[in-house]
């Protein structure tokens, strides 16, 4: 979930869509989306001759970072602090269970082997 942060702060895309786009992993997808503020990891690698159209037009890799990361730092920054805590909060919540299932498998022979 972190790494999806990340990449949707500076790339503006999701962590699957930047590490598969125009692979055989996923085909449909653009690997290019010059001129827009979307980019995939294929694209950091071979950056396409300058884009004619869209609003990043003729920008560097690095300015299309910069200005994706100042569109998306509160949203970034807010997400990265509150999906750990909210792990957490479920961990707390789920804790009881959690171990009324590892002592129903440590009855049955199974603690060994499985662990909850």
């Amino acid at each position: 979930m972190l790494a999806n942060v990340g990449t949707q702060a500076a790339f503006n895309t999701n962590a699957w869509e930047f590490l598969t786009a125009g692979t055989p992993l996923n085909p449909n997808t653009k690997w290019t989306a010059q001129g827009s503020t979307t980019m995939s990891l294929r694209e950091l690698i071979e950056w396409p001759a300058s884009a004619t159209g869209g609003t990043h037009a003729g920008k560097s890799q690095g300015e299309i970072i910069m200005a994706n990361l100042q569109d998306n730092a509160f949203n970034a920054i807010v997400s990265a602090i509150v999906i750990p805590m909210g792990f957490k909060v479920g961990r707390k919540v789920l804790r009881k269970p959690i171990r009324m299932g590892n002592k129903l498998l440590k009855t049955a022979g199974l603690r060994s082997m499985v662990k909850i």
